[in-house]
């Protein structure tokens, strides 16, 4: 007669797989993580190089639609408009046209807008072709990253703010995307460098779990970085120097990236 397994042996074997179960499960989840981060380190260079040939083309400067300056920043308006400079194109300082501008000039697909991964909501590529309108159909779920403000105000363009391929290396170009001010989860403004690992986490993009964020500096190098105070002199890339988001940088060093959640 073949003799089974006892219950404490099956208890044992159970136990053993659990244990499996606890080592393997969060080193899969820690490699699916990275793959995300490498392939939305991916899309912020292949843009960067977009931005690069778009600003050799045009005397150094990066894509902008129209700008008034002092107005304030808009997105996502004049979307069925052909041409973006015409009238029923987007409003004045809007700062996802000029990423479509990006698109449509250098030809890009919209699929490389939008970033693998984000813990509060799912992106999706934007169907259109960017050649038949002028922005994004819905730039909260087509655009996954956030971009320098090409639209300063006077006091910072007579302060010397340029975005140009003249940049100094360690200005932020771009990034994942701008978490915004939405307490107590999330808050660009909340923290500063010497804050608590939480606070810092909370002032982190949406996009890697608040990991930490992909930054394309003026260099064209992308890192991943674990806190947002990476522009020149720890400059907080989601704010200006008042610590407002939404709002113009203030002098020449000053990342503000846009748009936010």
């Amino acid at each position: 007669m073949r003799k089974g397994f006892t219950l404490i042996e099956l208890l044992v074997v159970v136990g053993i797989m659990a244990i499996l179960m606890g080592i393997l499960l969060p080193a899969a989840e820690h490699v699916r993580h990275q793959a995300y981060i490498t392939q939305c380190a991916s899309n912020l260079r292949q843009i960067g190089q977009a931005e690069l040939m778009y600003a050799n083309d045009n005397q150094g400067n990066f894509p902008r639609t129209i700008y008034v300056a002092d107005a304030p920043i808009t997105q996502g308006t004049g979307i069925t408009a052909t041409n973006p400079f015409q009238p029923g194109g987007p409003t004045a300082n809007d700062v996802t046209a000029a990423v479509w501008l990006l698109m449509r000039s250098e030809h890009l697909p919209t699929m490389l807008m939008i970033c693998p991964y984000d813990d509060v909501m799912t992106y999706i590529p934007d169907s259109a072709n960017p050649q038949n309108q002028s922005n994004f159909s819905n730039w909260q779920l087509n655009l996954g990253y956030s971009f320098a403000d090409p639209y300063p105000s006077s006091s910072a363009a007579n302060a010397g703010y340029r975005l140009t391929n003249h940049l100094p290396a360690q200005f932020a170009l771009a990034a994942d995307r701008n978490p915004g001010v939405h307490p107590p989860n999330s808050d660009a403004t909340g923290a500063t460098s010497s804050s608590s690992e939480r606070q810092i986490e909370n002032a982190n993009s949406t996009n890697h779990e608040k990991d930490g964020q992909n930054v394309l500096f003026a260099d064209w190098h992308v890192d991943f970085l674990h806190d947002p105070f990476d522009g020149i002199g720890q400059d907080n890339i989601y704010t200006n120097q008042a610590n407002h988001v939404n709002a113009s940088p203030l002098n020449a060093g000053d990342s503000v990236l846009l748009p936010t959640n």
